[in-house]
C-alpha cells in the first residue's frame, strides 16, 4: 500500500479504520525489522525509501517449479486485485529463469496441480485404497520426485501400494498427474486394475522407474478425470442437491464458491439454499454434516437418509461409549495419561 500511495499517518489510519497511535508503533515495527520508511519533509508523508527493492532471488529448478505452480492455480482460481498480482509476479519470474530451466519448468507444471474443494476428511479418492482413520503422513522426496519425474517423462512405475487394513498391491503405474489435496496424490494407468486411478504418494512402499516409456493419453486431463465429483471421488450417478442453511450461517456459506456447479439464494431472514450437481454423495455428505442442525438437506432423498443413518449413529455412540469399562475413555484422552 505505502509504495503505490504515500501517505500522511493521518491518511493510513482512516484508510485502515485505526487510531494515528497505531500507526506510528506500526512503522516503528517495520522500521526495526529492516524497512526504511522514510518521512517526506514537505508533505509529511511515510513510504519507502525510493532505492529500496526486493533483492534478487536465486531459484533451484524446484524451488521455481514450486513457486510458478502455486502463483498459477492462486491467480487462476481466485479474482480480486491481489490475485491479480500473483499472476504478474509468475510472469516476471518466468521471465528471469534460464532457458534450461524454464524448460523443465514448462514441462513439469502441467503434470502438477492443486485440487481444492469441501473439507471431507470421511473418505479418500476413488480407486485408491483409503481410510478416514488414517493418520496424516508426508510423502518422502525421493517418492514424490520419483513419480513427478515419471509423469514427466512418461517413463512407467513399477510400484508397491501399502492401504490401511489391505493387503500390499505390486502394479506397473503410467502416471499421469500428480496432485495437492491436503496429501499428495498421483493418478495415473494401473495394469493390476486396468483402469486410471488415483493413489496417495506416502502409501507407497516402494516406486522404482523404469526404462520403458508409455504412450501419452492425450484425452487426460485432472478436470475431465473427476468431472462433477464434489472433490475427488467421482460416483457414477450424477445428483441434484440442494441444501438449506439457517440464518445463523446461511450469509457466511453462501459467500465460499464450494463448487463450480453451485447455485446461491440468500432470503431476506439470513438463510440461504445452495444447489449443485455432483457426481456422487460420498463426499458431499460429510460437508453438510460440518454444519450439524444448521444444515437441512432438502433434495435428494437418498442424502437426506444418509445423514439422518449418521445422526442416528452419533446418537447411539453416546448413549453406548465404545469401552465404558477403560478409564480412560471415561476420563478422555486428555486427563490422566
Amino acid at each position: 500500500m505505502m509504495t503505490q500511495t504515500p501517505g500522511s499517518p493521518a491518511y493510513f489510519a482512516n484508510a485502515l479504520d485505526v487510531d494515528e497511535r497505531t500507526i506510528r508503533r506500526s512503522v516503528q515495527t517495520l522500521r526495526d525489522a529492516g524497512f526504511p520508511i522514510v518521512v517526506d519533509r514537505t508533505t509529511g508523508n511515510l513510504e519507502l525509501a525510493s532505492d529500496y527493492g526486493v533483492p534478487p532471488i536465486e531459484f533451484t529448478e524446484r524451488e521455481a517449479l514450486a513457486t510458478l505452480v502455486l502463483f498459477q492455480e492462486a491467480g487462476d482460481r481466485l479474482d480480486g486485485n491481489l490475485f491479480a498480482a500473483l499472476r504478474s509476479a509468475a510472469a516476471k519470474l518466468a521471465s528471469t529463469l534460464s532457458p534450461t530451466l524454464l524448460d523443465v519448468v514448462e514441462a513439469t507444471r502441467p503434470r502438477l496441480a492443486t485440487k481444492s474443494g469441501a473439507v471431507d476428511e470421511g473418505s479418500s479418492p476413488s480407486g485408491a485404497e483409503g481410510s478416514a482413520v488414517e493418520r496424516p503422513t508426508y510423502p518422502s522426496d525421493s517418492r514424490f520426485e520419483t513419480v513427478l519425474d515419471a509423469c514427466v517423462t512418461r517413463k512407467s512405475l513399477s510400484v508397491r501400494y501399502k492401504g490401511p487394513g489391505v493387503p500390499t498391491l505390486t502394479t506397473t503405474l503410467c502416471a499421469y498427474s500428480v496432485f495437492y489435496s491436503r496429501a499428495w496424490y498421483v493418478v495415473g494407468y494401473s495394469a493390476l486394475h486396468r483402469e486410471t486411478r488415483t493413489f496417495k504418494i506416502s502409501r507407497f512402499t516402494s516406486v522404482e522407474p523404469s526404462d520403458a516409456k508409455y504412450v501419452e493419453n492425450l484425452n487426460f486431463s485432472l478436470e475431465s478425470y473427476f468431472g462433477d465429483a464434489w472433490r475427488f471421488i467421482r460416483g457414477a450417478k450424477i445428483y441434484r442437491v440442494v441444501v438449506r442453511f439457517s440464518p445463523k450461517v446461511g450469509v457466511n456459506v453462501a459467500e465460499v464458491r464450494w463448487h463450480k456447479s453451485q447455485r446461491t439464494q440468500i432470503f431476506p431472514d439470513g438463510s440461504a439454499e445452495l444447489e449443485f450437481r455432483v457426481a456422487g454423495l460420498t463426499e458431499i455428505v460429510w460437508w453438510i454434516l460440518g454444519y450439524g442442525a444448521e444444515a437441512e438437506v432438502v433434495e435428494p432423498l437418498e442424502l437426506r437418509e444418509m445423514i439422518a443413518e449418521h445422526a442416528r449413529r452419533v446418537l447411539e455412540r453416546l448413549a453406548n461409549p465404545s469401552s465404558p469399562n477403560d478409564e480412560r475413555f471415561r476420563k478422555g484422552p486428555w486427563r490422566g495419561l
